[in-house]
């Protein structure tokens, strides 16, 4: 899938979008969610820390594009009468209890859910590459937002999840009230970098493509980029023996990383200049554009991407409220003190 052209399916998508936005309802199944025996366990025992237990947690099965059913490990918090709806949608290689303190924020005034992606954790696993492409996944957040209950939602979304976030605010807007996108750049721009000779781009990337292989090689200069950098663990949410939730329930079983590396192989990578073109058509500029207001957090201390993918970030996110952060690493979402305040700021002025 990595090798046809981002491009073309962007366009087929859209057109699709026009044909079947109305019948995006679609079949979906709500579900209460009982965990495995041993994580319940070792969770109500404390043997990988305190975690807040009273989200409702549930499987949503939706449809995809292809009428597939896929199960999607859901945990929610809602007043009575909330004022919307706000999907969280984490990144590599994390999970929904990633968005806890979002949840227990904002899960007073709104309905505040957060998934396991595709792949990941207690969410369906399929072994096709296929299957994890963001566009067709975009189709899949559509659905769980019917599914939920609602027409529209904000949609939070660091690293896989920002991607993912900014395909729904291109192809989806009429699904979107707003974007909060962390730690990712927009795909074109991102593209463009790693096609700019004068950026190293390429090569704080170069774990993609080992991500992409499947020889023991890659997989060990995979692991050998991914575990040099600890600074997931540095901002203390995976504080004593949490990590060992996040490590024994998504990452400790093997084929799990498996199916989490499935979205760097279902990516355009390495980039080309058919899907990044240089001067962009307005035909392509109309599709590259995100349409709903974009809140945009980005560190400059992030090893994975160079300020060049920021370079003409106004053109392609017209309503942009853009904030970096000095210090900030790839993972700002648990760094960010002012991360609650500014997303409820941004929210607020949506209504």
């Amino acid at each position: 899938m990595h090798h046809s052209h981002l491009f073309m399916r962007l366009t087929l998508l859209v057109l699709a979008t026009l044909v079947t936005t109305s019948s995006m309802a679609g079949s979906c199944q709500q579900n209460e969610y009982t965990a495995p025996e041993r994580d319940q366990a070792r969770l109500e025992s404390g043997l990988v820390g305190e975690w807040n237990q009273t989200f409702d947690e549930k499987i949503l099965t939706v449809e995809d594009i292809d009428g597939n059913q896929w199960r999607y490990f859901t945990i929610e918090k809602r007043p009575e009468t909330p004022a919307g709806l706000i999907l969280f949608l984490h990144g590599f290689p994390e999970f929904a209890y990633a968005w806890e303190q979002q949840l227990e924020y904002f899960g007073d005034t709104h309905h505040a859910a957060a998934i396991d992606l595709k792949g990941h954790h207690y969410s369906s696993s399929p072994d096709l590459v296929e299957e994890y492409d963001f566009i067709e996944i975009a189709w899949e957040i559509r659905a769980i937002i019917r599914c939920l209950g609602y027409d529209k939602a904000t949609i939070v979304g660091h690293d896989f999840g920002g991607a993912i976030a900014w395909i729904m605010g291109m192809l989806h807007p009429d699904a979107v009230d707003g974007l909060v996108v962390i730690s990712v750049p927009h795909p074109y721009l991102f593209g463009r970098a790693l096609l700019n000779p004068d950026s190293d781009q390429a090569e704080r990337s170069r774990y993609i493509g080992y991500a992409q292989g499947t020889s023991l090689a890659d997989q060990l200069n995979f692991s050998k980029i991914i575990f040099s950098d600890f600074s997931i663990f540095d901002s203390g949410f995976y504080s004593g023996k949490r990590i060992l939730r996040l490590m024994l329930e998504n990452w400790v079983p093997t084929q799990r990383w498996k199916t989490m590396k499935h979205y760097y192989r279902a990516m355009p990578f390495p980039a080309n200049e058919q899907d990044y073109p240089a001067e962009l058509t307005a035909f392509q500029k109309k599709i590259y554009t995100i349409k709903r207001p974009t809140l945009f957090l980005w560190g400059l201390a992030d090893p994975y991407f160079n300020q060049d993918t920021l370079t003409g970030i106004g053109d392609l996110v017209p309503d942009l409220e853009l904030v970096t952060y000095p210090q900030g690493t790839h993972w700002l979402h648990h760094e960010a003190e002012d991360l609650n305040l500014r997303i409820d700021t941004f929210i607020r002025k949506l209504q």
